[in-house]
């Protein structure tokens, strides 16, 4: 990469004003994020075309799907942390070699992780609810989907090093190449068109593992001949395991904070099984919907953590704080108004997507409780991101399970219990509110403690007076 480039940037995140800046970073990844959450609805779209139980398998998959893009996200997250501080300090050649080493752990982690979903899926979705009607189905679907995932995650971190970089626009460029491929392909490989014949929910599967092989591709070309952080040469091995601790001391807490997040879909999927098919069907169907009410807080999450880490490198604090707190105010405020939006579409956007009554009653139900907690949910995942990037992923994983594991689900159980799949969603919008809140006060204590720490920091280091070196 050219030096100077990567100064310019920096030079702008660092000093340029900030919600200018902020909204200039995070515009593009709005509309990578739309082109992502595409993916997802083109995909029920399309599989739901194909029946119920299709649909439903899809809904069992998900969460696997999602769990293994959190390995992505967690990895790219920890990989972000390291080489936007790297680039706050003009280390550009160091970010090179960490982003060059980190390469072959991310390889090595997929392909275990291959090999353990091989020989695990069929008890896993067992354990999720899935009846024997559903499961040729969703084994159709990982057939094929499957091959692909050390691919996956390569992709994934290497959109996360754009972004870390300060070039959100080209992570957003190969978000929306990804989308576009997908839904290109999907009508195609589910249907079939002319001598070409329908594959049915394992076209679907055909179509996304494509659309991540060629966008793996891109990211490659960008961030080896374009940008030229991938080194050539022979590697350091004491570099290299120094790299993969760094990789792993934050990576391994931020990758079980983010699979938390389809862990608990999981259970909470395994919670609406017990109402039938057409309840996961339609819980399904709202969740895709979910994603897009989200997209603006998924990528303020994507660009946050680049703009705080290199902050951060080049000793901003001051530029920290108010990025900081000033975006989780604007996540509750936001949140809130699309509730009041999704409040009057809730039944026609159901209806779009089946004509079963009884799925479109779910979607429903679901998209006029849970849309309220938005607010709450938006908060915990950006005090979450902000946390791995101030090195604080321990504390990540706790605000994580917080809200996922000890808030959320119990809370949406008992509602179950209660009043059935309508008070199921009731408790789950209380868990949201009530974690976001318990998020915000532990991000102000962590805040707290990091400026005691660097004013400390400051207070211990000698102060070098003209012509006389410090001890």
């Amino acid at each position: 990469m050219s030096e100077t480039r990567a100064d310019s940037r920096t030079e702008a995140i660092v000093n340029a004003p900030l919600a200018p800046t902020l909204l200039r970073l995070t515009l593009p990844m709005v509309g990578g994020i739309i082109a992502l959450m595409m993916l997802g609805i083109v995909d029920a779209y399309f599989v739901g075309q194909l029946g119920l139980n299709q649909l439903a398998a899809l809904g069992f998959v998900a969460p696997l799907t999602h769990g293994v893009n959190s390995v992505g996200l967690g990895l790219g997250m920890a990989l972000s942390v390291l080489v936007s501080r790297l680039f706050g300090q003009r280390q550009i050649a160091s970010a090179a070699r960490l982003i060059t080493d980190t390469r072959l752990l991310i390889l090595l982690v997929g392909l275990a992780l291959q090999a353990l979903l091989y020989s695990s899926q069929l008890y896993i979705f067992r354990a999720m609810g899935a009846d024997s009607d559903i499961q040729p189905y969703i084994a159709d679907f990982m057939a094929l989907w499957l091959p692909v995932l050390p691919v996956l995650l390569l992709t994934l971190t290497g959109n996360s090093t754009l972004r870390a970089i300060g070039s959100p626009a080209k992570s957003a460029m190969l978000l929306a190449l990804l989308a576009t491929l997908n839904a290109l392909l999907d009508p195609l490989l589910i249907f079939g068109y002319g001598p070409l014949p329908g594959l049915g929910i394992a076209g679907a599967a055909l179509a996304t593992s494509i659309a991540w092989l060629i966008t793996f591709g891109a990211s490659d070309y960008l961030l080896g001949k374009q940008e030229k952080l991938i080194v050539r040469g022979k590697i350091n091995t004491s570099v290299l395991m120094g790299h993969w601790r760094e990789l792993i001391h934050i990576g391994l807490p931020a990758v079980f904070a983010n699979f938390l997040t389809p862990l608990a879909a999981a259970i909470l999927t395994a919670m609406v099984a017990l109402y039938g098919a057409e309840a996961v069907a339609g819980f399904t169907v709202a969740a895709r919907i979910e994603a897009v009410c989200l997209l603006v807080t998924f990528a303020l999450s994507s660009t946050l953590p680049m703009f705080i880490g290199q902050n951060l490198g080049a000793g901003r604090l001051d530029r920290v704080k108010r990025a900081l707190f000033g975006v989780l105010w604007f996540c509750v405020v936001f949140q809130l108004l699309v509730w009041l939006l999704v409040l009057p579409l809730a039944s026609p956007l159901a209806s779009a997507f089946t004509d079963n009554e009884q799925v479109a009653r779910i979607t429903t139900d679901y998209l006029w409780v849970v849309p309220l907690s938005y607010c709450g949910q938006a908060v915990g995942i950006m005090v979450m991101v902000s946390l791995n990037v101030l090195k604080r992923p321990k504390t990540a994983l706790l605000v994580a399970a917080l809200r996922l594991l000890l808030i959320n689900l119990p809370l949406a159980y008992l509602g179950g219990r209660l009043g059935g799949p309508a008070g199921l969603f009731t408790g789950y919008t209380a868990g949201n509110l009530i974690a976001g809140l318990i998020s915000w006060q532990m991000m102000r204590k962590a805040w707290q403690t990091l400026v005691r720490e660097e004013t400390q920091t400051t207070l211990s280091t000698p102060i070098q007076t003209s012509g006389t070196a410090a001890p």
